[in-house]
């Protein structure tokens, strides 16, 4: 497992921070976890709607949040 990756625990939400990405297994993209704009990744298995305040991930198993270097 890579060193920044973070331990995603689903009861306690989705890491969020300046310094947090989400990375999908499904399609390689990577989106900040905190983006000015709603984003989706290529397959869609990744959606951060900034307007509803909320994360929806299809398959979290396809999920890594990790720090990244600033």
């Amino acid at each position: 497992m890579d060193r920044n990756c973070l331990n995603v625990d689903l009861s306690k939400g989705y890491p969020v921070g300046s310094d947090i990405e989400y990375e999908c297994g499904v399609c390689g993209d990577a989106l900040a976890s905190m983006p000015v704009c709603s984003v989706a990744c290529k397959c869609r298995n990744v959606i951060i709607d900034v307007d509803a305040g909320r994360v929806a991930i299809k398959d979290n198993s396809k999920l890594k949040a990790r720090v990244i270097a600033t």
